[in-house]
């Protein structure tokens, strides 16, 4: 029932007028710890003027990040540093990652609704809401969709805000991603590695 009246308030919001829609995530909730698939929502243009860029900033504690290309649009990948190497899957460690992507040169006309999809490894935090801050440019104008409320306030409480920023709420999930743990499918695979015994 949550997830449907969560879904219905998305179709609200991208269904008002272009004064008072905003640019969102389809889907507000993910399972801490999962790799979710997202889609950005951007449902108007700047006034009557198409939108030609979306970028989004990838927030801190993202494990993996994999932007989908868009047909027509130029996909561009901004890296960072990290402080320090971090490990990531199968072990190896990681010393950079996706800081922000950008979708660019598309062509959306102001009363069409845009999905740019990605994949993204959530942190096991449950609770934490995970803000995808967006600047929208457009062939007129441009919109920073970057406002945030702070940390323990209620998150409905950003729709006041000016230009509230794309987010997801995290919540704990009911079990691992994969049915199990990966030390549990480690010590699988290596029981199905070991040689049959004679027939």
């Amino acid at each position: 029932m949550k997830k449907q009246l969560l879904s219905l308030t998305t179709l609200a919001i991208l269904a008002s007028v272009p004064a008072t829609a905003h640019v969102v995530m389809e889907k507000w909730e993910a399972n801490a710890g999962y790799q979710t698939f997202m889609t950005l929502a951007v449902p108007h243009g700047c006034g009557a003027s198409p939108t030609t860029e979306v970028r989004i900033k990838v927030p801190d504690g993202i494990g993996v990040f994999a932007p989908e290309p868009q047909a027509g649009w130029k996909l561009s990948i901004v890296r960072k540093k990290l402080d320090q190497p971090r490990p990531g899957e199968g072990g190896r460690m990681i010393s950079e990652v996706i800081d922000e992507v950008v979708w660019s040169g598309g062509n959306l006309p102001a009363d069409q609704l845009g999905r740019f999809n990605f994949l993204a490894l959530m942190p096991n935090t449950p609770g934490k809401t995970m803000y995808f801050k967006t600047i929208q440019k457009c062939t007129e104008g441009e919109t920073k969709w970057v406002d945030t409320v702070a940390d323990g306030e209620p998150t409905w409480k950003i729709w006041a805000t000016p230009a509230p920023s794309p987010f997801v709420e995290l919540k704990a999930p009911a079990g691992p991603q994969l049915g199990a743990s990966m030390q549990q499918i480690g010590e699988e695979r290596k029981k199905m590695s070991k040689p049959a015994g004679p027939q």
